[in-house]
């Protein structure tokens, strides 16, 4: 199933969490309920949820994978570094529009990333213009919901086991785009903070992940040597891959992103192969030249 060839040469690996280490979309329809309550939107409630979801199953013109305009409401299509094709919300192709945009830096400012079911919840948040507060509260009550009975999330004890016993890479670094305060409840909640020798809330992602990225080079990595694993391409691959890293896509919704990956994983379980896998690999390869790379880090 996998390349043992590039496997056996990763020495670092770093994960995202949401989306990658527990895979969950059930919150989204309180997520957009909380939006729109108490809103003159909330008559539409049902509606939006009905677009969130036709959005996670790829029946909306809103694609995973597609750039979000907030100012203008169009679901944008990237190719390289400009825009080639966007849709409105109900579904009109806006080509030479699209075009119009220009380079997909300049509009940074008014973009989101529709990468994972959270992209999704930002977007209805955006479209219907609602404040950053009543954004940012519904967002902190479905991360304290997600937790917590009767709406916690379940996650995979097998995958967690497999990454605590991948020793044969010499770090294993958690970075995820969540608030600290979040962040560390789910780190407990799942009881992997252990598992990793660094952890990063709040990373800001993509622009952090190619900061820290650089750092890693700076320390004597080589880019091969490098994995990201994550949900959400353009935080968590794209940085990679522009310097020459090693990438793993793993979500379970199809993607419009045009760009390959050296490994796409739709299920846990495959990602907890994976990790068996490049244990296994390195292992072969150490018995094979001699060399004990943890043990020359250490």
């Amino acid at each position: 199933m996998f390349n043992d060839n590039w496997l056996s040469e990763i020495k670092v690996i770093i994960f995202d969490m949401d989306g990658t280490l527990y895979q969950e979309d059930t919150y989204l329809e309180r997520y957009i309920r909380y939006l729109l309550e108490g809103t003159e939107h909330e008559g539409e409630t049902e509606a939006a949820i009905r677009a969130g979801r036709a959005i996670l199953t790829g029946e909306h013109p809103f694609q995973f994978g597609h750039f979000y305009h907030t100012r203008d409401d169009v679901a944008l299509v990237r190719q390289e570094e400009s825009f080639v094709q966007g849709f409105s919300w109900e579904g009109n192709a806006i080509g030479e529009i699209a075009r119009s945009y220009g380079a997909l830096s300049s509009e940074a400012a008014h973009l989101i990333h529709i990468g994972d079911p959270w992209g999704v919840a930002a977007v209805v948040s955006h479209k219907y213009k609602l404040p950053e507060g009543k954004r940012q509260s519904a967002f902190e009550r479905v991360r304290k919901e997600m937790v917590a009975a009767p709406y916690h999330f379940e996650f995979r004890s097998e995958l967690f086991q497999a990454i605590e016993e991948l020793a044969a890479v010499d770090r294993k670094i958690l970075m995820t785009n969540t608030y600290l305060e979040s962040g560390i409840e789910f780190l407990n909640y799942m009881q992997i903070r252990h598992l990793f020798t660094e952890v990063y809330c709040g990373a800001e992602k993509p622009l952090g992940l190619r900061y820290y990225f650089t750092k890693l080079l700076g320390q004597g990595y080589q880019p091969h040597e490098i994995l990201s694993i994550g949900d959400n391409p353009w935080n968590d691959l794209h940085p990679v891959k522009r310097l020459g890293g090693k990438t793993c896509f793993i979500s379970p919704y199809s993607s419009s992103d045009p760009e390959s990956w050296n490994l796409r994983l739709t299920t846990l379980d495959e990602l907890e192969q994976l990790m068996r896998a490049i244990q296994e690999s390195t292992t072969r390869r150490t018995l094979t030249d001699g060399e004990d790379r943890a043990e020359a880090y250490k």
